[in-house]
């Protein structure tokens, strides 16, 4: 987790789309609320205080255009605690379009530190500068203009957003979904499934802190998943640990050979002959 506002952002305007997903977390632990039992409106209005005083301007707009686009499309790459994330935030952006466009955002900013509480009283008595009519009015144009923006979007660059980010969620749901299933199945006679699962939990928790998928997370990765081949995994498991991390050719080799060697020395091997049992008088020399 980063450590301010200012960096969130700063990850919004670098295009660091995940990561910029996690400064509603941020924001919660910041103003001592648990993001679960948060109020909604005030969630909201921290966010918009927040965002106000760190430089709001249409740049960020278009930014988040680009996110939202990502977020719409069929393939869900955003889902979950993400999408509600990117939804908090964005009924949040369309506030800070109206105070920008109307030239309001000046009585929002304040060097002052302030509570949850006095965030909520600083935007309650600034509100007063629009009344309520006039204020949904402005909202209504400015979401308007928001979503023509999406409608509007750069295909190169939501696609290049949409590699970014599904590159990672992908893996989290994968390795999520091979984790609930191998919970959930008995598998008779064996010893390592714990030790597997244990391993894939890791991975999980590993891949949940990532928000890009670099050589090094990569490489990571593939370590987990070496150990877990390792260990014997049924073949269900095989299918999932393949889409995680592929095989290189040397490996996939490797394993091919393995066990083909050892169904065919299965083959060879001489069957057991059964045991005769004597009885102690033909066992005994005659005399």
């Amino acid at each position: 987790m980063l450590s301010s506002t200012k960096e969130y952002l700063q990850a919004l305007r670098e295009g660091k789309y995940l990561l910029f997903l996690h400064w509603p977390q941020f924001i919660a632990e910041f103003y001592g609320k648990s993001n679960k039992n948060q109020e909604a409106d005030e969630m909201v209005n921290l966010i918009i205080y927040e965002w106000l005083n760190n430089d709001f301007c249409e740049e960020d707009i278009k930014k988040f255009v680009i996110l939202y686009a990502v977020h719409e499309m069929e393939t869900r790459p955003i889902r979950e605690l993400l999408s509600c994330a990117l939804i908090t935030i964005s009924i949040a952006l369309f506030p800070c379009m109206v105070y920008l466009t109307n030239n309001l955002q000046k009585h929002y900013i304040t060097s002052k530190k302030l509570s949850s509480k006095g965030v909520l009283e600083l935007i309650d008595k600034n509100n007063a500068y629009m009344d309520k009519q006039s204020f949904y009015n402005n909202l209504g144009v400015e979401q308007d203009k928001f979503f023509t923006w999406v409608r509007e979007a750069n295909v190169a660059e939501v696609q290049k957003a949409f590699e970014q980010i599904y590159s990672i969620t992908y893996l989290r749901h994968l390795i999520d979904d091979y984790c609930t299933l191998l919970e959930s199945t008995s598998i008779s006679q064996d010893k390592l499934k714990s030790s597997r699962l244990s391993l894939v939990n890791r991975l999980s928790k590993y891949i949940k802190d990532q928000t890009e998928l670099t050589q090094e997370v990569t490489d990571e990765i593939a370590i987990y998943v070496k150990r877990i081949w390792e260990m014997k995994p049924a073949d269900f498991e095989e299918e999932f640990l393949e889409k995680i991390s592929p095989l290189s050719l040397m490996d996939s080799a490797v394993r091919l050979l393995t066990g083909f060697s050892a169904r065919f020395f299965n083959i060879l091997k001489p069957p057991v002959l059964p045991v005769i049992a004597t009885s102690d008088a033909e066992q005994s020399p005659k005399i």
